[in-house]
Formats: structure tokens, C-alpha cells, sequence
């Protein structure tokens, strides 16, 4: 090669040592013209093009170049890696193996090789080829850090773990398995460790826009909501226009009830799973009567265009979506209307992306005949909570010798109540793991039946629900409103807590049990701590018990009604959260004024307390106003059980008509109004007239353990899973 030319070679070389691509490639393609028959200046050509972001240009030049001078194991691993960077894996697949049956020590192309069948969901035919490499170069840290990536995308966590932290025990400032170790713990629930990986990322590059995107995420998951929203913020200062960030931001805002902030966010998320969140936020209080038929119309046109999109995926594209899955709609239920078909139209959606990223999506066989009927209880709220109160009688009263009862906890949670609840029951099951492994356990459970309390309250459990891991599969008043899933074949509920004609409010095929379908452990109203007493004089004391987002605003002209046809009186009301206090106390300024009253003369909203100062407060009040749309549950059996008169209305749906079973259940009919004129009249009479009030009460204490403890609810229970399971 001549001066000039060798001149020009060095200068193309110098290009490429410092990523000047462009020049590199200008100067070695001088060189391919005036040299055609050497081979370096094509395979720097299709280096320097392949650097600089021309994949196609690359593997055509270094294509030429294997056609005249044969296999190289150099040329071969730079086309394998052009063909890769096109997207063609298929024959950058075979452009590596040629290196290796040529080179078969090359480490590079082992690596690319492993790399492209990791990157194509072939993560366990990378292991021999990657482990390989590191019997030879043991110090080798990026295929260590590949073989971490293989072995994490093929399940054994554990080792992919040990291998990110050998790469980082040699090299600290490892990027790539700093961002790897910090996703897998953070899937792992360690978001304190997985916070540390992506803040040693942030350290080393503050520019590095998805570290600080895993950062938010999991200031999220750990509770520190205001954090992740400002690291999200610092993001699109710079990144103005990224969707995903837009998307999690959205996500967040929604997640906080800040919706209206959320949706310009989600609105730039760009993709299914932003439009589906853009489609289901909803407010968790309103104003107005027309605000809730806006957000409502808004709900249902956007989740109809949105779930058509996901229905018309390619089948290979739809468990990509798996971000719909985390997404709830509890306050839909709020809204206090018929959510048959809006939840059946979306859980077709979401039921298809979780049958798509767990299986089961094919109905099961019945079990054999004989034996005992296998019967499973899922919930994640076995522990103090309402659920539990409610529903774990099911669990511990059927005949041991008929039925074999398996409990799953899924919760984190784990208490005295769940200590006494596993040992009632045959078989109680640990199961806070991921819902993979949640599907595994029920089904290796092989259940004839398996029943969901409280599908709606959790959207991870609710995943489940939309698999079918049982023949028979129900869901149950817990949360009191159609699951809308085509995997439920039963809603559990009881005959006095379900309007008429309530058949047409459910998917599934509605049960009701004898009575108001449950007992309970008495509530302990010997540990109330009664708050300090009140001043002569002050009249009655109402309580209204239930959360602020249950009161609609159709209902705000019930309570300066109450007032008025009472006179001085006192009405507390309790803010569990925190959030709802303003826009309430606004509502009620203006109604109260619309009957020439002063709100503030009558309504105190208390804050957050504890049980026993809640169970107080119902125990001091003279009368009990039940909400009128999502009427009390747990609440008014505690009412019940310290004698405290309840004022209640029949509901349009089971969610308002709990505590108008309650109350029939305990002979108490009367307390029950039919509209809001007798609502009225019932809360005024059980105010004013101390006898009659003192009467109700004494009927409370007389009649409530008949309503805990009746056996009907179980023994219909027993009837209908025997009749579910053995026909007839």
C-alpha cells in the first residue's frame, strides 16, 4: 500500500478510535475504490458504517467483502451484528454460528449470539454458548452479565441475581447490571435496594432519563408518591414529549386522585395502555349531579374505543398490554348506577391480556364424583379487615366431613385474625407470591370450587379471578357489584341485602343465601372509647358513619332536612382519608343554605381515628344515618351490636341495600325507608322521641345475636356448593 494510501488508512483508523463514524467511513470507502481487492478497508467501512447507524449499508459492504475473500471470523461476527441491528435475526443468528464453528473461541460472537437469543425470548439456548465464554475468561464481565439477563428470562431469579452482583462486586459502576439488579429486585419487592441500584446510576450519568424513570417507579411502589412525581417532572423538563414517562406520570396522579392532573399526561402516553388509563380515571368525589353523568359518558366512550383496540390484537401482541391489568375502577361503583355492561366490556379486555400472560384461559373439567367437595376461599384481606369479618365464617362453618376447605391469603398482611382463621380450616395456604405462582398453588389445590370474596378491591387478585383456575368459580358480595368476568360463574349474595328484579344487575348467575348471606363474630363494643361528652342542651347526635366518596350529591338536601324538621342537633360526619373534607363541606354549605340554614351551626367532619374511638363514636350517637347509595355494611352491624337506632333507605342495587337487610334480619322493618321523604321522617322521630328511640335500641341489643350467629347463611352455603358441584 502506497504513502498516501497507508496515510489515509491511519486517518480512517484515528476516525474510528474517536466515533467520528462518518469520517471513517468516508475515508475507508476512498480506500475500498482505489484498493477493490484488500480486504480491511471493507470490513472498517462496514465497521464504521454499522457504528454510525447504517445497518443496511454495513452488512451490504461486508457481505461484498465474505463473497470475494471467503469466510472471516472477524467480517462474519461485524455482519451478524449489522443483520442483528436491521432486525433480520434470523440470519444474523446464522452469521454468528458460522463464526463460531469457524472460531469456536471467539467470545465476541458468542456474546452477540447470546445477546440476539436473549433479545428473541430464547434466553435458555444463550446459557451453554455464554458459559461457555466464562470457562475460558472467567473475568469476562459482560458475558457474565448476559448469562445474569439469560438466567433471570428463564426463571432461576436466584442466579441472576449472584451473577449481576459478581459483575458489580468487580466493576461497581457497571451500568447495565446496576439497571438489571435494580429491575429485579424491584420485581422482588425489594424497592429500597432496587432505589439504590438506579441512584448509583443517577450518580454516575444524571442525564441517564430511564434510571430516573426506574427511580420514580419505585419511589412509587415505596409510598413516596411526592418524590416519584418530582423525579417525573425533572424528566419531561427535559424530555418533554417521552411517553412513557408521560404514561407513569399519569399513572401516578391518577393513583394519587389527582385526576384531573392526570389526564393531560396520560393523554401523551401514546400507546393502548395510556389510552386505557385515559379511559378509566374517574373523579372519587363530585359536585354535582351533571359531573358524575359527564365522567360517566366520558368512561364509557373512551373504554369502548379503547377495548376494541385490544380485542382486534394480533394474539402475539397481546400480552404486551399487561399494563391494563394494574389499573382499578372502584369508584365507577360509586357512581351509584347499573355497572353490568361497563364491567363486562372491560374485564373482555383485561381478561384477555391476563389469559395471555398467564394461561388458564380454558375452562376446566369437573373433578370425578365421590369424596368431599373441595371448596377454596381467595382473598388478600384474611387479617383485620372488613372482608374477613364478613366472609371467613364461609370458610370455618362447613362440615369437615363434606367439604375440605382450602384458605388462600394473599395478602402481606398477617394478624391475630389470620392466626385464628389458619386454625380453623383444614388447609390455609401463604399465598403472597406473584400471581404465577398463585395460579400454580389453586390449581395444584385441584378444587371442585373456588370462591372470591371480594373481587374489585384489588387489582392483582382480580387478575386472577379472570384466569380459570377451578371448575366452578365465584365471586361474592364483599365487593358488593358485578365482576362483569366471563371466568365467574356465580355471585354469592344474600336474600334480604338484594333489591328486587337484581338478577339484571350481575354477569354471573346470582345466589342468595338465607338471610343476609353471613354471621359474624360479634362486634367488641365493650372496648369503645367514647369520645368527650357533649354540652346540655345540644340536642340530638347524629352519626353518619360511612366514607365522605359514598355521599352523592343527590343526596346533600337529606341532611339540612334532617335538621330542620329536628331542630338544634349536632351531625358528625368522618373523613377516613383525609381528602374529602373540602369539596364536602362546600356541598353542604350550599345545601344547608338552600333551606335557610348554616351548615357550620349543624355538621362537624371529624378526622382519621382509631377503631375503638370509631366504635365509640357510634356508641355515643343517638341515631345512626345510613348513606343512601352505598349504604353501610360492617358499619351497621356495629350500630346493631351497641344498640344505636339506624335511619336507612332500600337501595336501587345490593351496594345500597346492606343495611336495609341488616335491619329486617333483626325485625326492625320500620327503620327501613322507601324513599327520601320516609328517610327523612325515620332520622326525625328516632331524634326527637327519646321513648320510641329507647325502644328501637333495647330491640337492637335483643334481636342482634340472632343476626351474627344464625346458621342459615352456612347451611345455604352448603346447599349451594353441593348443588353447584354435584348437580341436583
Amino acid at each position: 500500500m502506497s504513502a498516501d494510501l497507508q496515510f489515509l488508512f491511519r486517518q480512517g483508523i484515528g476516525a474510528l478510535q474517536q466515533g467520528k463514524w462518518d469520517e471513517a467511513a468516508r475515508q475507508f470507502r476512498t480506500l475500498t475504490g482505489r484498493t477493490p481487492n484488500a480486504p480491511e478497508p471493507f470490513y472498517y467501512l462496514g465497521v464504521a458504517l454499522l457504528s454510525g447507524g447504517k445497518p443496511d449499508e454495513a452488512a451490504e459492504t461486508l457481505t461484498r467483502l465474505i463473497r470475494k475473500h471467503g469466510d472471516n471470523p472477524m467480517a462474519l461476527n461485524a455482519l451478524g451484528s449489522a443483520q442483528a441491528a436491521s432486525g433480520k435475526t434470523g440470519p444474523a443468528e446464522k452469521s454468528f454460528k458460522r463464526v463460531l464453528a469457524l472460531a469456536p473461541d471467539l467470545s465476541d460472537a458468542a456474546e452477540n449470539l447470546a445477546r440476539l437469543l436473549i433479545e428473541s425470548q430464547r434466553a435458555a439456548e444463550a446459557l451453554a454458548p455464554l458459559r461457555s465464554v466464562l470457562s475460558r475468561e472467567p473475568g469476562r464481565l459482560a458475558s457474565r452479565h448476559l448469562l445474569g439477563r439469560a438466567l433471570r428470562d428463564t426463571g432461576e431469579l436466584e442466579g441472576a441475581m449472584a451473577e449481576f452482583q459478581a459483575v458489580l462486586k468487580a466493576q461497581p459502576d457497571f451500568a447495565p447490571a446496576l439497571n438489571d439488579l435494580g429491575l429485579l429486585y424491584f420485581a422482588g419487592g425489594k424497592g429500597e435496594d432496587a432505589l439504590a441500584c438506579f441512584e448509583h446510576l443517577l450518580a454516575l450519568n444524571p442525564a441517564d432519563h430511564v434510571a430516573a424513570n426506574n427511580r420514580a417507579l419505585t419511589l412509587r411502589v415505596l409510598n413516596r408518591p411526592e418524590e416519584a412525581e418530582q423525579q417525573y417532572r425533572a424528566i419531561l423538563a427535559r424530555h418533554p414529549q417521552a411517553p412513557e414517562v408521560n404514561l407513569n406520570l399519569g399513572k401516578l396522579l391518577a393513583r394519587m386522585g389527582r385526576v384531573m392532573d392526570s389526564v393531560p399526561y396520560l393523554e401523551k402516553g401514546g400507546c393502548i395502555e395510556a389510552r386505557w388509563w385515559d379511559a378509566l380515571v374517574l373523579p372519587n368525589q363530585y359536585e354535582t349531579e351533571d359531573e358524575i353523568i359527564g365522567w360517566r359518558k366520558r368512561f364509557a366512550d373512551k373504554l369502548g374505543a379503547v377495548t376494541a383496540e385490544i380485542l382486534a390484537l394480533p394474539p402475539g401482541e397481546v400480552a404486551a398490554q399487561a399494563g391494563i391489568l394494574e389499573m382499578d375502577v372502584f369508584f365507577l361503583a360509586y357512581q351509584a348506577e347499573n355497572d353490568r355492561e361497563l364491567n363486562t366490556l372491560l374485564r373482555s379486555a383485561q381478561t384477555r391480556v391476563a389469559q395471555a400472560c398467564f394461561g388458564h384461559g380454558a375452562p376446566l373439567p369437573a373433578r370425578p364424583a365421590g369424596g368431599r367437595i373441595r371448596v377454596g376461599f381467595f382473598s388478600a384481606d384474611y387479617f383485620t379487615h372488613v372482608v374477613n369479618r364478613l366472609t371467613a365464617a364461609w370458610a370455618t362453618g362447613l362440615d369437615r366431613d363434606e367439604f375440605e376447605v382450602f384458605v388462600f391469603h394473599a395478602g402481606a398482611k398477617w394478624d391475630g385474625e389470620t392466626e385464628r382463621l389458619a386454625g380453623l380450616v383444614e388447609h390455609f395456604v401463604d399465598a403472597y407470591a406473584p400471581n404465577a405462582e398463585r395460579a400454580r398453588m389453586v390449581r395444584e389445590a385441584d378444587l371442585d370450587i373456588l370462591v372470591y370474596p371480594d373481587v374489585g378491591l384489588h387489582p392483582e387478585i382480580d387478575v386472577l379471578a379472570m384466569l380459570r383456575l377451578a371448575p366452578i368459580q365465584c365471586a361474592a358480595f364483599a365487593h358488593p357489584v358485578t365482576t362483569g368476568m366471563a371466568s365467574m360463574d356465580y355471585f354469592i349474595s344474600g336474600e334480604l341485602i338484594e333489591p328486587e328484579g337484581a338478577e339484571a344487575h350481575y354477569s354471573e348467575k346470582l345466589v342468595r343465601l338465607p338471610g343476609i348471606g353471613f354471621n359474624i363474630i360479634p362486634p367488641k363494643v365493650e372496648e369503645a372509647v367514647l369520645p368527650p361528652a357533649r354540652p346540655a342542651g345540644a340536642g340530638p347526635l347524629f352519626f353518619c358513619a360511612q366514607s365522605l366518596f359514598k355521599m352523592l350529591p343527590r343526596q346533600d338536601n337529606v341532611f339540612p332536612r334532617i335538621a330542620k324538621a329536628v331542630g338544634p342537633c349536632t351531625i358528625d360526619f368522618i373523613d377516613r382519608h383525609g381528602s374529602f373534607t373540602e369539596l364536602f363541606r362546600r356541598r353542604m354549605d350550599k345545601a344547608f343554605a338552600a333551606h335557610g340554614l348554616d351548615a357550620g351551626q349543624y355538621i362537624r367532619i371529624h378526622s382519621q381515628v382509631t377503631s375503638v374511638e370509631f366504635l365509640g363514636m357510634l356508641k355515643a350517637a343517638d341515631v345512626s344515618l345510613d348513606s343512601l347509595d352505598w349504604s353501610g355494611g360492617y358499619t351497621t352491624l356495629e350500630a346493631l351490636a351497641c344498640g344505636t337506632p339506624i335511619a336507612a333507605r332500600t337501595g336501587n342495587y345490593l351496594r345500597g341495600h346492606v343495611s336495609a337487610g341488616i335491619l329486617r334480619a333483626a325485625g326492625l322493618d320500620e327503620l327501613v325507608a322507601k324513599d327520601e321523604d320516609a328517610y327523612v321522617a325515620v332520622a326525625a322521630r328516632l331524634g326527637t322521641d327519646k321513648a320510641y328511640r329507647e325502644q328501637v335500641s333495647a330491640t337492637m341489643r335483643a334481636n342482634a345475636p340472632g343476626v351474627f350467629t344464625n346458621p342459615a347463611p352456612i347451611a345455604g352455603m352448603a346447599a349451594f356448593l353441593r348443588s353447584a358441584v354435584r348437580g341436583g
